[in-house]
């Protein structure tokens, strides 16, 4: 049985996608993370539901007192760890 999400949505095809240079897309990812960081204080805590690898938790650590993600997927959580390892983040 093939599963959909292992195949297509894992954590390094992600990656490289988001890691995109091109103009519109970048922009949009951009500006979806400006409008979370607009909203933030250095005192809130932050519970990212389907973090996958931490693309948003890496941006929007430096703006929140605590920032927690959490994932079904085991490949990204796994993944996130070597993402993350320099960013105050719990995945």
């Amino acid at each position: 049985m093939n599963n959909y999400y292992k195949q297509n949505l894992n954590s390094q095809k992600l990656y490289q996608v988001y890691e995109t240079k091109i103009p519109p897309i970048k922009q949009y990812l951009d500006a979806e993370i400006d409008f979370v960081k607009d909203s933030l204080s250095n005192t809130q805590r932050v519970l990212e539901i389907g973090a996958g690898y931490g693309r948003i938790m890496k941006e929007l650590a430096p703006y929140c007192e605590f920032i927690l993600g959490i994932d079904i997927s085991k490949e990204n959580v796994l993944f996130s760890k070597d993402y993350l390892k320099a960013t105050k983040t719990l995945a």
